[in-house]
């Protein structure tokens, strides 16, 4: 039988009670690691969970191989998909923490307990960060990063580091209040937004970064710019005064380029130039109205 190292959580006395943890991984042609991802798991956890999401390889036999418990997606919807599976699963067994952790190995799953315990020192979502070791981030990935993570913080008006980081464990409270929606990779950033929407305690603990060549299976420029489009939404919907205030003050100052444009050829020309005339007021106009409809869908989201 497997030996597991798990935490454990104080009761009355000197009595202690083993925490049980269900570990939870979303998979997609992950059949070259996922066994392996599965059976490390195994030692610390209580159960593993893996979801497959509409795999054509073997992935799903494979883990079951390991030990894990298989859902299956008769087709590919995404990991915020996948994640949804995990929590609804979550919520039938009621562990004591749900740890979720990508199955290309890209993760240490030997790292688990790290995460397991801000859990039981109170925190309801631990998130594994790479920021320690950020320099061995392959350098393409380095500037989408940057800007995934600043638009993650404004969205979610936290301070967390590594906010695209799948390796994270999560508490009962979390596991119960937070109700996501996101389908694709953006599932991490919405995590932590709707967490900070709960005032739930958010923290992060360093872990190992991995970069396997073949690991991934996304192109990253294409998956930067879904996760960034996803993002972007979730600040206009979060903070529209902010969006539309920076969209509207933006088309505002071009309309006062072409004003001054304007303004200059009359004076030394005397003629009016019709055309940067009509881009002036067409600007200025635009930039008003965003304005004016950040102001109002910021009432509105006040009033939810």
């Amino acid at each position: 039988m497997t030996q597991r190292t798990q935490g454990t959580q104080q009761t009355q006395g000197t009595q202690q009670t083993k925490v049980r943890v269900l570990a939870g991984i979303a998979a997609y042609n992950e059949a070259r690691y996922v066994g392996s991802i599965v059976l490390q798991a195994r030692q610390y956890v209580d159960e593993v969970i893996v979801v497959d999401d509409g795999s054509k390889d073997n992935t799903a036999r494979v883990a079951e191989l390991a030990g894990a418990t298989i859902i299956r997606h008769p087709e590919n919807r995404g990991k915020g998909a996948a994640i949804q599976s995990i929590f609804a699963e979550a919520k039938k067994r009621n562990p004591d923490v749900l740890v979720l952790l990508d199955a290309d190995a890209q993760h240490d799953a030997n790292e688990i307990p790290i995460l397991i315990k801000p859990v039981e020192e109170g925190f309801d979502l631990v998130i594994g960060s790479r920021e320690a070791q950020k320099d061995k981030t392959p350098k393409y990935r380095r500037i989408g990063q940057k800007v995934i993570f600043g638009s993650s913080r404004l969205a979610s008006k936290t301070n967390v580091a590594d906010s695209e980081s799948g390796f994270r464990a999560l508490s009962p409270k979390a596991i119960k209040e937070l109700d996501l929606k996101e389908n694709g990779f953006a599932i991490e950033s919405e995590m932590i937004t709707r967490a900070a929407d709960k005032n739930l305690k958010i923290t992060e603990v360093p872990i190992s970064n991995i970069y396997t060549k073949d690991g991934s299976t996304l192109n990253p420029i294409r998956h930067g710019i879904d996760v960034l489009s996803r993002i972007i939404v979730m600040i206009s919907q979060r903070r529209p005064l902010f969006v539309f205030g920076v969209a509207g003050g933006v088309l505002l100052v071009i309309g006062l380029v072409f004003g001054f444009r304007v303004v200059n050829i009359a004076s030394t020309t005397g003629h009016l130039a019709t055309g940067s005339a009509v881009l002036t007021a067409l600007f200025i106009i635009a930039g008003i109205l965003t304005i004016f409809t950040g102001i109002i869908l910021n009432a509105l989201s006040r009033r939810k």
